[in-house]
């Protein structure tokens, strides 16, 4: 009997021993992402459908150079105008052939093409994106805002905003869209920012700004801020303030402003045109103050930067470079300003990253 409840006993001790070892494993395999990898999505040219995600293992300096299409054997589409990571999903805006591609971030599998094609079959022209508690707000040039939600990957709404909608942002529970105007140059720019309350997902009101506001972004303290590129003319680019109770205010240091993005109080904001040089300018959003007007203090040579952004986790500034005919260079710079690695010849035009 004594050796009955011995054995008993030893047999129990292994399942409770082989229970714990299993518990245990579960962590293992769910690593937490560690920001070892950047994907890269590379723009392409017009009409040419051959925009392409690259991938690039920052440990080992390994490339895969059209990651999509090797794990889906099958190409992006035509011009990818912008990126982001939701969760453990890529959301990719193609804005000639008029989809949303969403794929696996870790394995580049493609989950679902969302069509973002009018009537007639043509492109709605997707241009930026943004993700809130769950959805996707896509702007378009056919003059509306779309709403993903981000479970069932359908369109569960759409609000039509001002003319051409480019840069989105959202804060306070509001989504400010930048109505460019952009297709409509023989007539003129808009003008205007789109005020969307995010619970209803109607507009409340608009806001008028400078010339052809194309790129959005916020503070911490509740401030938007646009660049506005002007009419190409006789009416220059320029960067402006909008406060919570909405007052606009145009930054005059900040002269030819392009794409920026903005990182614990400081807007990285890219400064030049076609034939002038270009840099990337530090402002910082609570002293109002320009802090550099050259954020690359290493004395690297960039040519034209056509895209930048910041890896949230460590604080390093992407700057992707094109000259728009031979695949770009992207460069990953400390918050100093010094280099510290960069990918050459990564793909054609690359305009968005995003981290895994």
């Amino acid at each position: 009997m004594k050796r009955k409840n011995l054995l008993l006993t030893l047999s129990l001790t292994g399942l409770i021993i082989l229970v714990s070892c299993s518990d245990n494993d579960n962590p293992i395999e769910q690593k937490p992402i560690n920001n070892n990898t950047i994907l890269i999505l590379n723009e392409g040219n017009f009409n040419q459908n051959n925009s392409t995600l690259a991938k690039y293992d920052i440990e080992t300096g390994s490339i895969i150079k059209d990651f999509f299409r090797e794990v889906n054997m099958r190409g992006l589409g035509d011009v990818g105008n912008d990126m982001i990571k939701y969760g453990s999903k890529l959301y990719i805006v193609m804005n000639v052939s008029g989809t949303i591609e969403i794929a696996d971030a870790s394995t580049g599998k493609s989950i679902r093409q969302i069509s973002m094609k009018m009537e007639d079959g043509s492109s709605k022209q997707p241009r930026q994106l943004i993700a809130h508690e769950g959805k996707v707000y896509v702007t378009s040039f056919d003059d509306t805002v779309t709403r993903i939600d981000t479970v069932s990957l359908d369109i569960d709404a759409t609000v039509k905003v001002g003319l051409d909608p480019d840069g989105i942002e959202i804060i306070n529970n509001k989504i400010y869209v930048a109505n460019s105007g952009g297709l409509n140059f023989l007539d003129g720019y808009n003008n205007t920012l789109s005020i969307i309350d995010i619970s209803s997902f109607t507009v409340e009101k608009e806001i008028e700004v400078a010339v052809n506001p194309t790129n959005i972004g916020k503070d911490n303290r509740g401030n938007i801020y646009i660049s506005a590129l002007g009419n190409y003319t006789d009416i220059g680019a320029s960067f402006q303030k909008i406060t919570t109770d909405g007052r606009v205010t145009t930054i005059e240091e900040i002269t030819s402003p392009g794409k920026f993005v903005i990182f614990e109080n400081k807007a990285y904001i890219i400064q030049g045109s076609y034939g002038n040089p270009y840099s990337v300018l530090v402002y910082d959003c609570l002293t109002e103050q320009v802090i550099s007007d050259n954020f690359i203090t290493d004395g690297t040579e960039v040519g034209i930067i056509h895209g930048i952004d910041v890896n949230k986790e460590t604080g390093d500034v992407i700057i992707m470079e094109t000259d728009y005919q031979t695949p770009g260079t992207v460069y990953c710079f400390t918050k100093e300003g010094k280099l510290k690695y960069k990918i050459a010849a990564i793909g054609l035009i690359p305009t968005a990253v995003a981290f895994n």
